[in-house]
């Protein structure tokens, strides 16, 4: 996301990274569990590429909170 600016990635999109970031960072929903919901609502709602883009984000988070 660091070469991303946020405007060019869809509304839609960034609702679902935002979801997923806020379960992974202030709630007691395990990780894995907040980064699935959010590729299965990118699957959904997002185009063909968004499910992959959202894992890559809210794993990178992941990472970084260790």
């Amino acid at each position: 996301l660091k070469e991303w600016e946020l405007e060019k990635i869809g509304t839609i999109e960034r609702a679902i990274l935002r979801l997923g970031a806020y379960e992974m960072l202030f709630s007691e929903v395990d990780d894995a569990v907040a980064i699935n919901e959010a590729i299965e609502l990118a699957k959904r709602l997002c185009g063909d590429t968004s499910p992959k883009f959202v894992n890559g984000v809210l794993d990178a988070l992941r990472k970084d909170k260790k």
